[in-house]
């Protein structure tokens, strides 16, 4: 459903400087399948998500180079046009942060019902009131009706979120891109979400490509899990093997840094250092500086991801 091969993305820099954001980049999701991608934040989660349906400025890029597919739809480099056929029909997405990727002048009505209009001329004003509702209903609202003429501001930081969520399955798309989906949202109603969105995947063939920095939220919901770290794709494969067998370092320390219960009497043990900026990037291995094994060639070759296990490919030079 969705393959994205040796993709690699350059912005432009606030003075002109060349900011490599993603670096040759290969993954897949199958149809009925979630793929989780974590990593620290300025890892280029949300710039990957957004690459796939062209919501990059223009402007804004320097270079870009491989190939993203849709359903077997190439995406790189489509034009605005073929680009807004996808868009919320093919291909829904759930933005970060709901209050500033929603109108604050359009009633939640109008904001989902947009999206239905936008891919069928001929409906009419009561079906479309219909399918919001039903949209609503899924996304885990209760008595959808009372907040079709709510404007963003008069929901709760949670009920935006689920507008959202509404708005990316109102016309039933075939991938779903989530880019922290349950962040605004309390633990009970986090459960329900994702038991909601895995039952889509299982029941109706849903492909996913989940973002979240909580890889207990990954574990929940995802088929595989893929470490990105400093734009490079560190670590893939099936989700249990990622999270009990992790093979690359980053992903290990990912791990170790997650709170622990009490009963296990162990305190996260945080990373030291800091993500490199995009245009100061060690030469060889990205995760150098901050590696307790940390070897000579890691400083001056770049690895490359390779098979640790089945369907399991991780990049570094002790494997």
């Amino acid at each position: 459903m969705l393959k994205i091969e040796n993709y690699s993305l350059t912005l432009n820099g606030t003075y002109g400087q060349a900011l490599p954001v993603l670096e040759n980049i290969n993954l897949h999701i199958k149809k009925g399948t979630c793929l989780g991608i974590a990593g620290e934040s300025g890892s280029g989660k949300s710039v990957m998500a957004m690459s796939i349906v062209g919501l990059i400025p223009k402007g804004s890029i320097k270079s870009s180079s491989g190939h993203i597919y849709v359903d077997g739809i190439e995406t790189t480099n489509a034009s605005e046009y073929d680009l807004n056929k996808i868009r919320g029909k093919d291909v829904g997405f759930v933005f970060q942060e709901p209050m500033t990727a929603m109108n604050p002048l359009m009633k939640l009505s109008e904001q989902i019902g947009e999206v239905v209009y936008a891919h069928n001329d001929s409906v009419s004003s009561k079906e479309v009131e219909k399918i919001v509702i039903n949209s609503l209903l899924r996304a885990g609202f209760k008595e959808p009706e009372k907040f079709l003429d709510s404007y963003p501001h008069q929901l709760s930081g949670g009920m935006r979120q689920r507008a959202m969520m509404a708005m990316a399955l109102v016309m039933d798309p075939k991938l779903i891109i989530a880019d922290e989906p349950t962040t605004a949202i309390d633990a009970e109603l986090q459960i329900q979400l994702l038991k909601e969105l895995r039952k889509q995947i299982d029941d109706n063939g849903l492909s996913m490509l989940f973002i979240s920095h909580d890889l207990g939220v990954l574990r929940s919901i995802s088929d595989d899990i893929g470490v990105l770290y400093c734009g490079n794709l560190v670590e893939i494969g099936p989700a249990k093997e990622i999270l009990n067998n992790p093979k690359h370092p980053y992903t290990a320390d990912l791990i170790s840094a997650l709170p622990r219960l009490v009963a296990e009497r162990k305190l996260p043990k945080p990373i030291n250092g800091a993500l490199p900026s995009p245009d100061s990037k060690p030469s060889g291995c990205v995760y150098a500086d901050r590696c307790k094994n940390v070897g000579k060639k890691c400083w001056s070759d770049r690895p490359e991801l390779k098979v640790v296990g089945e369907n399991h490919l991780a990049a570094c030079w002790n494997l």
